[in-house]
């Protein structure tokens, strides 16, 4: 790239290959720099090291030797895992199976309770899989994210938007209503349609928070396998999972919000809308913002029931904190690793 012959900050006269300025110290290069950072953090939160690699070295160029930037990219490169056409001599590969094997063990230990739930409904968590609309909208949804932000993202997403819309089939069977698999939307998430009337509105409300909890089943293991497997893409799918259910959450256009509604009086209403607005202000999601616009509108509707369901409000209120929470840490965590911290 073309470099400046003025330093844009002091205006003082470069010379050629200079990469700081010599009177006020600034970086030649800073905004190509920023762009390169920032790029380099999509990459990685992505978990595409090769490319990240790649962004870093170039940055590397634009740096002067001995500063502290120069540095702390060379600290990120050498943090970076070693690139897959180069594997470390001594890695054989019995030894990579038994760490491998060790590993998957010692998780399903840790979490002996996923592992039980796998062990005792896995049979009802692959029935949507066995269904060639739901693979193939599947495979379609997948493929969109893949082009845009890599494949073990992309798998990761559809998988945690599946396991959501298991929630809606398992409520559905609870309740004895027969319903359709899921069908993914390429883009813009997945449903699953009820074969029958709904019996009474707490079902309804029930069935349609069945979705979200189990969506924040599917985040917390994403943040746990992040966490245990040091992972940073899990983690991103945590982050994103916890603001496709928050958006879920919104009370309005058949949304699964608009469900639990139902069954909500005007007071309960009220205090729900002052939970998201706290929760908007503390932890800065623009999410919750969105959802309140949706309940501020829900306040003047004409379907207010008389009676309220106190278990769908602790419900609502309970799945409002924990996603708020669980947004605020993936993200924050997020940023820790990417500035290397």
């Amino acid at each position: 790239m073309d470099a400046p012959t003025f330093c844009h900050q002091c205006g003082e006269k470069l010379t050629p290959g200079a990469l700081a300025c010599p009177a006020c110290h600034r970086l030649v290069f800073a905004s190509e720099l920023q762009q390169l950072a920032d790029r380099a953090r999509s990459t990685e939160a992505v978990g595409n090291t090769d490319e990240t690699r790649a962004i870093l070295q170039q940055m590397l160029q634009l740096l002067p030797l001995g500063t502290s930037q120069y540095d702390s990219v060379t600290a990120r490169l050498a943090a970076l895992p070693p690139p897959k056409d180069h594997p470390k001599a001594d890695e054989q590969p019995w030894r990579k199976l038994i760490t491998s094997l060790g590993v998957v063990g010692a998780l399903i230990w840790k979490f002996k309770a996923f592992a039980i739930l796998l062990l005792t409904k896995g049979k009802f968590l692959l029935l949507g899989l066995t269904k060639l609309p739901t693979l193939f909208s599947m495979f379609a949804s997948a493929g969109v994210y893949w082009a845009l932000y890599g494949w073990r993202y992309a798998v990761g997403l559809i998988l945690s938007i599946y396991l959501h819309e298991m929630g809606h089939m398992w409520a559905f069977r609870r309740f004895g209503v027969p319903a359709s698999a899921p069908m993914f939307i390429p883009g813009f998430g997945a449903f699953v349609r009820s074969q029958a009337p709904i019996a009474t509105a707490g079902d309804d409300a029930r069935i349609g928070l069945g979705g979200p909890w189990w969506g924040l089943g599917a985040c917390l293991l994403f943040e746990a396998a992040s966490q245990y497997f040091g992972q940073r893409w899990m983690s991103a799918v945590a982050h994103t999972g916890a603001i496709i259910n928050l958006f879920n959450l919104v009370p309005v256009f058949g949304l699964d919000g608009s469900h639990a509604y139902k069954v909500l009086d005007k007071l309960r209403r009220g205090m729900i809308l002052a939970t998201m607005l706290l929760l908007w202000y503390f932890t800065s999601e623009t999410m919750f913002f969105l959802i309140a616009l949706g309940a501020t509108y829900r306040m003047f509707t004409k379907d207010v029931p008389e009676q309220n369901d106190q278990g769908i409000f602790w419900q609502f209120v309970g799945l409002l904190v924990a996603f708020g929470f669980l947004s605020n840490w993936t993200a924050h965590w997020d940023r820790n690793l990417l500035n290397g911290g």
